[in-house]
């Protein structure tokens, strides 16, 4: 009994030794770590790292977890996790079997004094900043954050909704000049899976999407690094929502002309209708976009619409007052009287004349739908070759 109770404290004993041994070379070199960042005499956070009084070499990283876009306002919400990667000597340590340590409390060693050029508001993700800064046996030191940045995203319309927009994510040094500081790209910025932006799909993911924005100042000129994500709007929604609605109103304005002439008040019901469902509808519509000084993709499309509308509505009214609510008889007809009731006075150059004119009319009337309907039809194939072919 004694035996076997020696032996389970012996064994536990040496699991207990085994994982401090273990466990104590990251924790001696994380202690080893916090010591240099809090000796003053060896260690100063408001000292730049350099190598023989060089610029410090900042690489920047990004992993976007989410992007909320609003057209409307022209501006959009990044949920992403921010990564600076720099070497500084200083920090240097010995620790055999320790890859990297990680501190908790960054703001102990020296950070580079990046900032957000075109944001508007830059927020932490919770109470307790989701931050650390490992630093490793070389000297390499990563600063990696989460946090929510909201930003202005200037946009242009002119293509609206067959457009396709940049967001740009601007990263700069605020007191550094670029011979002090400078940025560079580490690697790719990665999107996550998942990642849905409503009402748009993510384009240009690649190296196109990196550039730089280094700008002078009256103080000197400071590095900046430029991320460009394109988004191009999801045509499809706009498709069902707007454009169909709009060529059946049109469409229903040209049955008009399959209903007799006499029957003036249902040919001006079939174009009226449609003419006024289509100007409340684009107000309405309009109201819920941004407000650009310029015209739109869909204000020509829409304004087309209106136009076509608009004249079939005043070749009904001009079929009725020409031909007295029978513009699709012969003018005789028209007259509401035969060639026997015609005055006898009347001379045969002027009956030719008449029935000459008649015929022109019915031409110029056939023609005017011919025209009417045609052009329509061509404004879309141009317009849709035009922004979907294109874009």
């Amino acid at each position: 009994m004694w035996r076997l109770l020696l032996v389970t404290l012996f064994v536990l004993a040496t699991a207990l030794s085994a994982g401090a041994a273990n466990g104590a070379p990251e924790g001696q070199a994380t202690e080893m770590v916090l010591e240099m960042l809090k000796d003053q005499e060896s260690y100063n956070s408001a000292v730049r790292p350099s190598v023989n009084g060089g610029a410090t070499e900042v690489k920047v990283q990004m992993y976007i977890r989410e992007i909320d876009v609003d057209d409307t306002n022209m501006k959009a919400e990044f949920d992403l996790t921010f990564r600076m990667v720099w070497n500084d000597p200083r920090l240097t340590y010995d620790a055999p079997g320790v890859s990297y340590v990680n501190i908790l409390t960054p703001h102990l060693a020296w950070l580079p004094d990046a900032f957000f050029k075109n944001a508007i508001t830059t927020q932490l993700e919770s109470v307790y900043p989701e931050s650390y800064l490992r630093v490793y046996p070389n000297g390499r030191l990563i600063y990696s954050t989460r946090l929510s940045l909201k930003q202005n995203c200037p946009m242009n319309f002119a293509r609206f909704p067959h457009d396709t927009q940049d967001c740009k994510i601007q990263v700069a040094s605020y007191g550094y000049t670029a011979d002090e500081v400078f940025f560079v790209f580490d690697e790719e910025v990665q999107i996550g899976k998942d990642l849905h932006v409503e009402k748009f799909h993510m384009e240009n993911i690649g190296d196109n999407m990196f550039s730089y924005c280094t700008t002078k100042t009256a103080t000197g000129e400071y590095s900046c690094v430029q991320i460009s994500i394109s988004i191009r709007r999801a045509f499809g929604t706009y498709l069902l929502e707007w454009y169909l609605p709009v060529i059946f109103l049109v469409i229903v304005a040209y049955f008009a002309f399959l209903i007799p002439g006499d029957q003036f008040l249902a040919r001006l019901l079939l174009t009226l209708i449609p003419l006024i469902s289509l100007a409340s509808f684009s107000y309405s519509f309009r109201q819920s976009l941004a407000l650009v000084p310029y015209a739109r993709a869909l204000d020509i499309f829409t304004g087309i619409s209106l136009i076509v509308i608009f004249a079939t509505l005043v070749h009904v009214i001009m079929c009725y007052i020409k031909g007295g609510q029978k513009c699709n008889v012969a003018a005789d007809e028209a007259r509401g009287g035969s060639d026997e009731e015609a005055p006898k006075e009347l001379s045969e150059e002027q009956s030719a004349f008449r029935r000459a004119l008649n015929k022109v009319m019915k031409r110029a009337e056939f023609l005017s739908r011919c025209i009417l309907v045609g052009f329509y039809v061509f404004f879309l194939f141009v317009y849709f070759a035009a922004y979907c072919g294109t874009g």
